[in-house]
């Protein structure tokens, strides 16, 4: 059963998460937090001693909708790795933006990744996320790679950056647009970068 402090707890976080992006994480004061979510200072500061544990307490389960993982087995089993990625990654980013704080947590990313709003330590760890993610597309990539289902000229980095740009491209327009019916550009996105990078036939990429 979940405690009355847990679900204070999970309270601030939400409210943490939503004045994050709306104001900005070095705009939105501990006293924001506290009014948005209808508690007292007092309580804010019981369950976090700083802004900047704070901070981390909300990206701390942050998953990055494009890491795959590393589990590498089930890719070498397949007769169609490259099929199921483009599977794979449909569903991470669905999950991802279904995950109310998940796509929540991508907003303030996609807004402020890159800029002096977020903190150096939080930009430091999405970094971490990204590359990790960046190395697990390029290591399932490197299956096609060494089978021979690349396109001549490319290396299994060059297409795992383009995986991330495009859908990268589709996450943030979902971001722009909540409502707006994604689920078939979610799909087209690591459908479209596959098949070009292909060298089989499309019905087999």
């Amino acid at each position: 059963m979940t405690s009355r402090a847990d679900r204070t707890r999970a309270i601030l976080l939400d409210a943490a998460l939503a004045a994050f992006a709306r104001r900005g994480v070095r705009a939105t004061t501990l006293e924001h937090v506290a009014a948005s979510a209808a508690f007292t200072r007092g309580a804010v500061y019981w369950h976090f001693p700083d802004k900047t544990a704070l901070v981390k307490a909300v990206f701390e389960d942050m998953v990055w909708p494009f890491d795959i993982g590393g589990e590498l087995a089930v890719y070498r089993q397949s007769d169609q790795p490259l099929l199921l990625l483009r599977e794979v990654l449909w569903l991470k980013m669905l999950d991802c933006l279904r995950d109310v704080r998940q796509r929540r947590r991508m907003e303030v990313v996609l807004r402020y990744r890159g800029t002096p709003e977020l903190p150096e330590e939080l930009g430091d760890r999405l970094e971490i996320l990204s590359l990790r993610a960046l190395d697990h597309l390029t290591s399932v990539l490197n299956i096609a790679y060494e089978r021979g289902e690349l396109r001549r000229g490319l290396t299994p980095i060059d297409v795992a950056h383009c995986l991330v740009a495009a859908c990268m491209g589709v996450v943030a327009e979902h971001m722009e647009d909540p409502q707006a019916r994604l689920e078939r550009s979610f799909h087209l996105a690591p459908l479209l970068v596959l098949q070009g990078a292909s060298a089989l036939e499309p019905e087999e990429a």
